[in-house]
């Protein structure tokens, strides 16, 4: 197994070291000691581990090792939720001669994930990004607790680009800045090696490889040069545009008529600041979209099916704590590639993380997205964040989740739901009276 290529990616966000992401030339069925990790990830269809001719499987299989039998003894199975599934510790024997000692098998096509998946086409290159959905869960540590799985070092092939067919062109790219974004934010992991098998796929690997790099590094240069990304700039913008919209509309709608006059005079009064400090050749202070000293007191996380019901802890909690800074507005970020990036940031920015649970919360990827990145921040601060509201009762909680308490609103109980937001709100009453 021979290095390609290779580049460090510089930790953002927590006290992780820097990580190194490796493109590799070789048979992950024979990896050496030198080049052993924690865990392999690889992909499959939907409960097919034959080890058919010309796959990784087969290798494994020749090798004495058969992915059969291991998915029959999984430890974790969250095939529905995130389209994967955890093995089981390999035996000493068979983790000391393939030098990796458990399994990640990432299935994309498995009905139950594809169901709730959030992408409008089907294509697996679309969903492979979400295989750190699969690392995060398995890997991010409590806040004071050592990592459930201690996984540091990874190694995958070039997913889903063999018997699945989907091209190096469309899944390598989306591979990388995923595992760039997952890292920078903190994700624990140390080493990820991507192996190409034969000579002509490293061969377009390693130009792939290349120019992901090269965009990496030119995106360091311009954070070390102050600049920002014009893409994020513009979305951070557009999503104060939208609060601001949503802010008025809030107080106008809570306006007695006599009221709305003067509310409408002091808009037009705001609107009028930015020209008049043009004209007068003095620059307005822009917003703080990247202060992560806590521009949110709440940020509630929950799943769109639910937004009624939200809607009416919302308003509840800003009875509770009119001062209360809260996001809870999903729909003010635009969709698109910066989205994700958006939303991490405002959950780095947030004094409370509130997951409102149902089975539809833990249905939904966007909803682990937003858990994982708030479970992050709390491992790379060391802090408590996440506090949980039980809206719809689920059997079987994932563990990542169900590890917090949470307050009992089952099933559905708007009262219950509206007496949680008193205790809630009391929060941001003891952040103002802590040293």
């Amino acid at each position: 197994m021979r290095i390609i290529d290779e580049f460090q990616v510089v930790r953002q966000r927590g006290g992780e070291p820097e990580a190194c992401i490796q493109l590799l030339a070789g048979d992950l069925a024979a990896i050496p000691p030198a080049h052993a990790v924690d865990a392999l990830v690889v992909s499959a269809f939907p409960d097919s581990y034959t080890p058919d001719p010309g796959t990784l499987f087969r290798s494994l299989f020749e090798s004495g090792l058969d992915m059969r039998e291991i998915a029959r003894r999984k430890e974790e199975d969250e095939r529905v939720r995130l389209g994967c599934w955890l093995s089981r510790p390999l035996s000493p024997e068979l983790a000391s001669r393939f030098n990796f000692r458990r399994i990640i098998c990432f299935e994309p096509s498995h009905p139950g994930f594809v169901a709730h998946a959030g992408v409008e086409r089907p294509n697996i290159e679309d969903r492979v990004g979400f295989v750190f959905r699969c690392l995060n869960n398995f890997i991010i540590p409590e806040r004071y607790a050592e990592r459930r799985f201690a996984i540091a070092s990874v190694a995958m092939p070039l997913l889903a680009t063999g018997n699945q067919q989907v091209a190096l062109d469309e899944l390598l790219p989306r591979l990388l800045d995923a595992a760039i974004f997952w890292l920078e934010q903190g994700l624990p992991i140390r080493q990820l090696k991507i192996v190409a098998f034969s000579a002509a796929t490293a061969s377009a690997a390693a130009t792939l490889f290349a120019a992901s790099r090269q965009r990496h590094e030119q995106r360091i240069a311009g954070r070390r040069a102050g600049g920002e990304e014009p893409p994020r700039r513009q979305l951070a913008e557009n999503l104060i545009n939208r609060c601001e919209r949503h802010l008025r509309d809030e107080l106008l709608s809570a306006a007695d008529d006599d009221e709305k006059p003067l509310l409408q005079r002091l808009f037009a009064r705001i609107d009028r600041r930015p020209a008049a400090a043009a004209a007068a050749g003095r620059t307005v202070p822009e917003t703080a979209v990247s202060d992560d000293r806590g521009a949110y007191d709440f940020f509630i996380s929950y799943a769109h099916r639910q937004e009624k019901e939200v809607a009416e802890f919302v308003r509840a909690l800003q009875q509770s704590a009119p001062s209360a800074r809260i996001f809870y507005d999903r729909d003010s970020i635009p969709v698109g590639g910066q989205w994700l990036s958006l939303i991490s940031d405002a959950v780095n920015r947030t004094r409370h993380f509130i997951a409102v649970l149902s089975p539809d919360y833990t249905a939904s990827p966007v909803c682990w997205d937003e858990f994982q990145c708030a479970k992050l921040k709390e491992y790379n601060t060391r802090t408590s964040l996440i506090r949980t509201l039980r809206l719809y009762s689920e059997r079987d909680l994932p563990p990542i989740i169900g590890i917090h308490s949470y307050i009992d609103c089952a099933e559905g109980n708007l009262d219950k739901l509206r007496q949680s937001a008193t205790r809630v709100g009391s929060l941001v009453q003891d952040d103002d009276a802590a040293p």
